[in-house]
């Protein structure tokens, strides 16, 4: 039953991916702070290209991180709350202790990193989420090569309490004449580096 409903959740995530971000106020059990430049709001939880909102936090050491290593080629640009990530995935609040659950909020592109900084004794459970949403995004996607070919790309990851789940690769369509091998291969180069720096990053105690 879990799986089913989880799926009609799931069935809608193409559509909820090209919409728009809700700006929510921050939780205040939520340990993570947003800021802006001008102060003009307390929190808000969609950044795009350009924007002068961020987000601060440990999470956000891991990004950077990322961003430092990947540069141009990281697209993610609008952050989920946990509302969002709970509809999308199933991963609720009272199983991590943290997380930073980031995707591209445009038509065309589904790059996505999300990182979950798990309770003890629900690694498991997030990463069968995960798993299970991964299967989702592949049948949304099994029409458009691009995009199917990130999703096939794409790695779950457990590293010591964080369960991570990196789709990126940018832009490929100058690939997708070579065939899905060569998009697969490009994107699992760009998730291997992320993962590598995130790996190395959570061990040294970032």
């Amino acid at each position: 039953m879990k799986n089913r409903i989880l799926f009609c959740i799931m069935a809608c995530i193409f559509i909820v991916f090209t919409g728009c971000a809700k700006n929510n106020k921050e939780n205040q059990n939520d340990s993570r702070v947003y800021t802006s430049d001008s102060d003009e709001e307390d929190a808000v939880n969609t950044i795009q290209i350009g924007s002068q909102y961020r987000i601060t936090g440990p999470m956000d050491e891991l990004k950077n991180a990322v961003v430092e290593i990947l540069g141009k080629n990281y697209w993610p640009d609008t952050l989920l709350s946990s509302e969002e990530l709970a509809e999308r995935t199933g991963i609720s609040e009272n199983m991590y202790d943290d997380f930073l659950a980031e995707y591209q909020h445009t038509e065309a592109g589904i790059d996505m990193m999300i990182l979950v900084k798990a309770k003890e004794g629900n690694q498991e459970a997030i990463e069968q989420y995960l798993n299970e949403y991964r299967e989702i995004l592949l049948k949304i996607y099994e029409q458009q090569p691009q995009n199917e070919a990130k999703v096939f790309a794409s790695r779950i990851e457990t590293i010591d309490n964080y369960v991570c789940y990196v789709q990126l690769g940018a832009n490929i369509s100058s690939l997708e004449e070579k065939g899905s091998d060569e998009m697969v291969a490009y994107c699992q180069d760009a998730n291997e580096k992320a993962l590598d720096i995130i790996e190395k990053r959570i061990l040294d105690g970032q």
